[in-house]
């Protein structure tokens, strides 16, 4: 049983040196699929694009079993899809059932504090993910909102290529993994745009007086 941290960039390059595999992309969409797969499946019915593509692809239906023989798969890309689900239990079984080993990609709490979404979406994050490095184990619980959202995902999407690590949580796993739930944070107050805004400006204020003094002494 294994379970831990890891890159994306190195898992791709394993990938593409490893082409004899049958790797799976879970939760592809058509805008940020895997390349280094041959097999792709979501939720979305996206058959006729992968079929002028001459690729395989599945479309899945969710919270249902996922319709794939056990260890189909030498290898599962799942990227930004475990924090959508009703079930992670449910999902993480099924990934297990059906794959020998794989990537997971999630979002941090600061990541997924900061974007904005639409209201009420129904496909949106429904979870908050982290990674417990002596367990090795990943922990989720109930997504609250702590912070309004002010950047868009082409914003995020932008500021990951330096910030990554604090964007993303990028896991290898092989053969099970260690997934638990908490309870969820309790918020007192949501942090408002605003009020971050307030407090920026003040301090420059207060810098600004500061230098205005320093120079009338």
């Amino acid at each position: 049983m294994t379970i831990r941290r890891t890159n994306r960039n190195n898992q791709k390059k394993w990938l593409q040196a490893n082409r004899t595999l049958k790797i799976l992309d879970l939760g592809c969409s058509v805008n940020s699929y895997w390349t280094e797969a041959n097999h792709f499946a979501d939720i979305e019915d996206h058959t006729e694009y992968f079929k002028n593509l001459n690729l395989n692809y599945t479309c899945i239906k969710p919270d249902e079993k996922l319709p794939f023989k056990d260890k189909e798969f030498d290898y599962v890309i799942l990227s930004h899809v475990l924090e959508h689900v009703n079930d992670p239990f449910m999902l993480r079984a099924e990934i297990e059932r059906v794959g020998k080993a794989g990537y997971i990609e999630l979002p941090t709490k600061l990541c997924d504090n900061i974007i904005f979404v639409p209201k009420n979406d129904a496909l949106g994050h429904k979870w908050w993910f982290e990674f417990d490095d002596d367990k090795q184990e990943m922990v989720f619980e109930k997504k609250v909102e702590a912070l309004e959202s002010f950047l868009s995902v082409g914003s995020v999407w932008k500021l990951s290529k330096i910030f990554d690590d604090s964007f993303t949580i990028q896991l290898y796993w092989e053969n099970s993994m260690n997934l638990s739930k908490k309870s969820p944070y309790l918020i007192d107050e949501k942090i408002t745009f605003s009020s971050l805004v307030k407090k920026y400006y003040s301090k420059k204020i207060r810098v600004f007086i500061s230098v205005i003094k320093n120079i009338l002494k």
